[in-house]
């Protein structure tokens, strides 16, 4: 047998095999997760205190920060039992599931990891006694139709480990065939910062669109009396909040984020959409929400278009108001009336409206710019009423989730295109993409890509859904023109009145 690169040699000899023995013995088999930052503390502490560690490329990648002695890149596994006394070898997921654990030996030590399995349970919230484990090979397609089958019979909702060769259709149509029309869930980078969850069905299951990935399908996923999460900016009582509970048409739990790239960077995984403010007819774009929309893999499926009114609320009625509190917008779009009432008030910064009425209730002298829907849900009094320097003050909140909803024939899709720098007429030929085809922007707007002074993004929303033809035509057509494209999502357009 050839030596493996980065494994030792021995002596051939009379008493190669008692040293082999005692060389072998003791060894640990360390999951170390199947993403980042989730390996468990007693993973944790064998990998720092190893003598060598051993693993393959994206298990020693997961562990580095935590790896303090020689480590090799391992391709066989199956040779493992060739490695030193005191060896660790790294897993991805756990060691069980995985299938490494196998390969140890009596008195190796096994540190169990958080598997892919774990994860995506918890982000489906199916409880783990529901899934049955089905390895899927494309080698061997038909047998693991026939255990998923098989599992499904059962009433089991089944966890897939494909490889990157899977036919999540084929398997589809096979259930179908086999009467199963059930929900599908496709788990991408599953704990990593570009996560995606896409659930569909069997007869429309969703892409997959990375090669590590898993499939979870059974009646388990988006059961009848799981409410859906909604991630809004917090506390309770925002006009995000506010602008969710008017898109919602089935019972809805509300999780409050702090900030917009926390929810967006949440869809899909610990939550099932998000809600977050993209433009104000008086102060304009969103930066936070424009940055996060290019940075992360979410779709908008649906906007809203919320008249904002403002209040100043307050603890106290008699006591002095030393300090103004609310989000930046807010205190922007109520400029003129501070300016004549508040000239000498101190203006601080909240997360959210919710927040500075939060932040009002606990000590007199400070004011809060909020709605007055939140007065009564912090004990607050209402001071002033419609503070808002424009009466036509409207915010336009999207809708992100992970699925491009069908069409409604009142659609709106937005991308987000980045030209090829330093080339003459290229905005115009962009935009002849449209015109030419009698497609109408409803927006566009530039913004710093942030790599060089003169070097733009443009975010361009036009009415028509991505599956229609002449839009599919243009966006396809503008691809081979540009840089680089990102389709945001096509859905209903907002009725603005």
């Amino acid at each position: 047998m050839a030596p493996v690169a980065g494994l030792p040699t021995y002596p051939a000899g009379p008493n190669s095999l008692i040293l082999f023995a005692a060389i072998v013995s003791m060894m640990k088999i360390v999951g170390v997760g199947a993403g980042r930052n989730l390996l468990t503390a007693e993973a944790a502490d064998a990998i720092e205190n190893a003598s060598v560690v051993y693993g393959s490329k994206r298990a020693i990648e997961l562990a580095k920060d935590h790896i303090r002695c020689d480590c090799h890149e391992i391709k066989d596994y199956k040779r493992i039992s060739e490695l030193p006394d005191g060896a660790v070898v790294l897993s991805t997921g756990d060691p069980m599931l995985s299938g490494l654990g196998r390969f140890a030996k009596a008195d190796d030590t096994i540190v169990s990891g958080i598997s892919s399995m774990q994860v995506v349970s918890t982000r489906l919230k199916i409880e783990q006694t529901e899934l049955a484990a089905v390895t899927a090979h494309a080698r061997d397609i038909n047998r693991a139709k026939e255990l998923i089958l098989s599992e499904l019979e059962l009433g089991k909702t089944v966890f897939v480990l494909p490889d990157a060769r899977f036919n999540l259709q084929e398997v589809s149509k096979f259930l179908l065939d086999h009467g199963f029309s059930i929900p599908v869930a496709v788990c991408e980078q599953v704990a990593y910062p570009d996560e995606r969850i896409a659930v569909g069905t069997t007869e429309n299951p969703p892409e997959a669109l990375a090669d590590l990935f898993s499939v979870v399908i059974g009646g388990a996923i988006n059961r009848g009396d799981r409410k859906i999460t909604i991630g809004v900016l917090g506390p309770a009582g925002t006009f995000s909040e506010q602008a969710a509970k008017r898109w919602s048409t089935e019972p809805a739990e509300f999780v409050y984020f702090s900030n917009v790239g926390e929810i967006v960077s949440s869809v899909g995984n610990r939550i099932d959409f998000g809600v977050v403010p993209v433009e104000n007819s008086l102060e304009g774009s969103v930066g936070a929400t424009l940055d996060a929309l290019l940075k992360y893999n979410v779709t908008i499926v649906g906007e809203i278009i919320l008249p904002i009114q403002h209040a100043l609320l307050v603890k106290s009625e008699t006591a002095p108001i030393k300090t103004i509190v609310s989000h930046p917008q807010a205190t922007a779009q109520c400029r003129r009336f501070l300016q004549r009432h508040f000239s000498d008030a101190e203006i601080q910064v909240a997360a959210s409206t919710a927040h500075a009425a939060e932040l009002a209730s606990a000590q007199e002298g400070v004011a809060a710019i909020a709605s007055a829907d939140t007065a009564p849900r912090y004990g607050l009094k209402i001071l002033f009423e419609e503070i808002q320097d424009v009466d036509e003050n409207h915010t336009r909140f999207i809708v992100l989730g992970t699925t491009v909803p069908q069409t409604s024939w009142q659609d709106k899709t937005s991308i987000i295109v980045d030209l090829h720098k330093d080339r003459p007429g290229a905005l115009h030929e962009l935009l002849g993409k449209f015109s030419s085809r009698d497609i109408n922007l409803t927006k566009i707007e530039s913004r710093p890509t942030r790599k060089a002074l003169g070097d733009y993004l443009f975010y361009i929303d036009f009415q028509g859904h991505i599956h229609d033809g002449k839009i599919h035509d243009a966006v396809q057509s503008i691809e081979g023109t540009v840089a680089r494209l990102k389709v945001l999502g096509s859905y209903r357009q907002a009725v603005y009145s």
